[in-house]
């Protein structure tokens, strides 16, 4: 046999199994699938379909199989999660199959008995709930736990961990990794959607219920949720800076228009950079003359030496978005190499969250295509502080916050410009 024709000699063993948990979904009930899978995988032992015994067998005989194994595991649990249509459902399908996982990890390799492929099957099952894809499970079912039920209860001295469900424009990076399947990615694309959606009606909600309160239209008693984590003096201050008239007469949404509308005519790249300097200083208009000439020159340098051996070209759709992108790194984090983030700290600690959060919404309105790379830096600090407490970090909170409202607001299916019109 040539490598070639082992290579596709497993691919066919992989496909039936998958193929085989795709009738199953269709066929049987969470808890039947629940325990062919403990059969199949965890106990190693006689299956009732002795062909997709001999393709496990096969794979797990390979020299090198674990990251094979790995991606084999993580879609089999992912077929079962994604065909299950209730959250309830979900919930149930990811706590049986975590505690599949969680038994055999304390099991000893002395209480398998049998052949050496028992055994091999127990190393490779640990192994698997130390990988990236066991990680994203368990990130996956503390979003779905927690978003579930009440966590009023002194949530400052909670880890910010917690608070994943909550930013679901941080989905893709905190829940997914390169090497996720289809269907892990179709899993999290579907819950991120689904809280977007009940993001946005609930915050249209409430901040009609604050609305009609002021208006005396309603009792201050009428209960309604805060979807944020913001006072309400705080959020209804961010939507009016996010969708009211904050430069000069003009939304953000508006000074975004006409500063593209200016792009549009042809000249080199430094006039561009020039121009983009301009657009963007005005956040740094505060009160401490200090503090706004300190950032308007690191931004004014950082812009001139941005790709200055392209000066002289045409502005075109590339170079903008690479001076995005670059912009982006210097305004939040570079990298997970590169963590340091101290510039970003200081534009909260001065500005403030809402004002740093405009700054970067108008870096998205003149170039949407830079979108993914402010979630991944934003993920990036989700990360960096995890395990930090709220309370220790409130201006990572804040600006989360804030930036949630300013997508919602301006790219997503909400309107709240009734609240300005006022």
């Amino acid at each position: 046999m040539t490598i070639d024709s082992d290579d596709q000699q497993i691919f066919r063993e992989e496909q039936k199994i998958y193929n085989h948990f795709l009738e199953l979904v269709v066929t049987e009930s969470i808890e039947q699938i629940i325990e062919r899978f403990r059969i199949l995988f965890i106990q190693y032992s006689l299956y009732q379909v002795p062909e997709i015994s001999t393709a496990v067998r096969r794979i797990i005989q390979l020299p090198q199989c674990q990251e094979k194994f790995n991606a084999i595991m993580n879609r089999c649990c992912y077929i079962l999660i994604n065909h299950q249509q209730l959250p309830q459902d979900k919930k149930n399908a990811l706590k049986q199959l975590m505690n599949l996982f969680e038994q055999t990890i304390h099991k000893s390799e002395s209480s398998y008995y049998g052949p050496g492929e028992t055994k091999k099957m127990l190393e490779l099952i640990k192994c698997f709930t130390q990988s990236r894809e066991y990680l994203s499970l368990k990130r996956m079912v503390e979003v779905i736990n927690i978003s579930s039920t009440n966590n009023n209860n002194d949530p400052l001295n909670k880890p910010l961990k917690i608070l994943n469900y909550h930013y679901p424009y941080l989905y893709k990076y905190l829940l997914m990794s390169p090497n996720s399947s289809k269907e892990h990615q179709q899993a999290i694309r579907k819950m991120q959607v689904e809280k977007q959606q009940k993001y946005e009606i609930d915050l249209s909600h409430y901040v009609t219920h604050l609305v009609r309160i002021q208006l005396s239209q309603v009792k201050r008693a009428t209960f309604a949720t805060n979807p944020t984590l913001l006072s309400n003096d705080e959020l209804l201050f961010s939507i009016k800076q996010f969708v009211g008239k904050v430069e000069g007469n003009e939304t953000y949404r508006d000074y975004a228009k006409r500063f593209l509308a200016y792009t549009t005519v042809p000249q080199p790249y430094h006039l561009f950079k020039d121009s983009f300097y301009e657009y963007l200083s005005t956040s740094f208009n505060v009160e401490s003359h200090r503090i706004e000439v300190k950032f308007k020159n690191k931004l004014y340098k950082y812009l001139q030496n941005t790709m200055s051996n392209s000066d002289e070209q045409f502005l075109n759709e590339s170079l903008m978005m690479k001076t995005c992108y670059q912009l982006l790194s210097l305004l939040i984090v570079h990298s997970s190499k590169q963590p340091q983030h101290f510039f970003f700290i200081n534009l909260v600690g001065n500005l403030g969250p809402v004002t740093t959060t405009g700054l970067l919404l108008k870096i998205l309105l003149v170039c949407q295509q830079v979108r993914p790379s402010l979630d991944k830096r934003f993920a990036l600090l989700f990360k960096h502080y995890e395990f930090s407490t709220q309370k220790k970090v409130q201006w990572l909170v804040k600006v989360l916050e804030n930036m949630q409202i300013a997508l919602s607001t301006n790219f997503g299916r909400i309107d709240l410009s009734f609240l300005i019109s006022r």
